[in-house]
């Protein structure tokens, strides 16, 4: 059972989307907010969670810079930036569609998210490719949803022990991302590392 966080400032909306969820045989409703929440809120010991997303009520920093590193699907409305909306279809796991789309599109997108794979409807990369940012466009060095995970645990201080249990994994699989991620990244050290996380807005700077 895929267990969902619904986040919108939209109270009608999340009730909505939690109706609509609710009719899916493989998921439920385990949280409602209308902001994002701090990992501890999340489910405990559960790794099957997704956050269903209203991307039109959440800021850029929000969304994509302060979001724990959890599978998220997020409803477009066509209001966000394309910049924006590039930055979340490169996020680990995360599915991206039209809030027009149909129900079957969102239950793709959602267990999509459960096995942390990317997901983007057709209407959404056609959208993107309206504006001129095709969500397929892979750049050289793009790092795999695994590979952002682990950076973000590298820039929150974890060693490698703390990252393998936490996403549940070898630490001689930590040590093979830690290597690629600098092969990739031509990065030698942490701190190169952690540089490049605030860059791309995996994380923000708390000044």
């Amino acid at each position: 059972m895929i267990s969902i966080v619904l986040i919108s400032r939209r109270p009608i909306y999340r009730k909505a989307l939690r109706a609509l969820l609710d009719e899916a045989p493989d998921c439920t409703v385990v949280k409602e907010t209308a902001d994002w929440p701090s990992a501890e809120t999340f489910p405990a010991g559960d790794p099957r969670v997704v956050c269903v997303v209203d991307a039109g009520t959440l800021s850029p920093v929000s969304a994509i810079a302060n979001r724990p590193l959890l599978p998220a699907v997020f409803l477009v409305f066509g209001e966000e930036t394309p910049a924006f909306l590039q930055q979340l279809y490169e996020r680990a796991s995360t599915g991206c569609l039209l809030h027009t789309d149909s129900l079957d599109d969102l239950y793709e997108a959602i267990r999509a998210a459960a096995r942390r794979t990317h997901y983007a409807s057709a209407s959404f990369q056609a959208f993107m490719e309206a504006k001129g940012m095709p969500p397929a466009t892979r750049h050289p060095r793009r790092l795999s949803p695994r590979e952002w995970e682990v950076l973000y645990y590298i820039t929150l201080g974890y060693a490698n022990k703390e990252i393998a249990d936490t996403l549940v994994i070898s630490v001689k699989t930590v040590e093979a991302h830690r290597t690629n991620l600098r092969e990739k990244l031509a990065m030698k050290t942490r701190r190169e590392l952690v540089e490049y996380a605030y860059q791309t807005g995996l994380i923000h700077s708390s000044k």
